[in-house]
C-alpha cells in the first residue's frame, strides 16, 4: 500500500503525556530515519506549569500538555512501523496510530479572518 507525499502519522495516546514521557517519546522519533517533522498539540499549560524539555539537544518550553502527536514523512509506511515499536515501549497506556491528512495546507478564508481581527485587536492597544 503506496501512500502519497502529503500523508501524516498521527499519534493519539490514550492519556496525556508527562513532560519526561514526552521528551522521551520525541527523542526517539527524531532518531526514526524519514521523520521530517513533528508538530505537538494539546491544551495549553499555564505559564507557572511549563515545563522544559531536551530534544535533538535543544531545549524547548512546553506550553501545551501533549496528548496528540503529527509527524511529517515521504515514506510514512516504513516509518509508522518503527514508529509502533517506539510507542509500545513508551505508551504501555495504549495509543492509536494513524496514516492520513491531518493538517491543513493552505490557510482557510476562517484563518484569513481570525487573523485580521486579532491585528485589529493589537493595533487598538497601540492607540492607548
Amino acid at each position: 500500500m503506496q501512500h502519497s507525499p502529503r500523508e501524516e502519522i498521527e499519534i493519539f495516546p490514550n492519556r496525556i503525556l508527562g513532560a519526561k514521557t514526552a521528551e522521551k517519546l520525541l527523542s526517539r522519533i527524531y532518531e526514526i530515519e524519514g521523520v521530517e517533522g513533528v508538530l505537538i498539540q494539546g491544551p495549553r499549560v499555564k505559564s507557572d506549569a511549563k515545563e522544559k524539555i531536551v530534544v535533538k539537544g535543544e531545549e524547548l518550553e512546553l506550553s501545551v500538555a501533549v496528548s496528540r502527536l503529527i509527524l511529517r514523512s515521504k515514506d510514512a509506511d516504513k516509518v509508522s512501523e518503527k514508529l509502533k515499536e517506539v510507542c509500545d515501549s513508551l505508551l504501555p497506556f495504549g495509543y492509536s496510530l494513524r496514516i492520513g491528512k491531518f493538517t491543513k495546507d493552505y490557510p482557510t478564508l476562517h484563518d484569513y479572518k481570525l487573523a485580521y481581527i486579532m491585528q485589529m485587536r493589537e493595533n487598538e492597544g497601540d492607540e492607548e
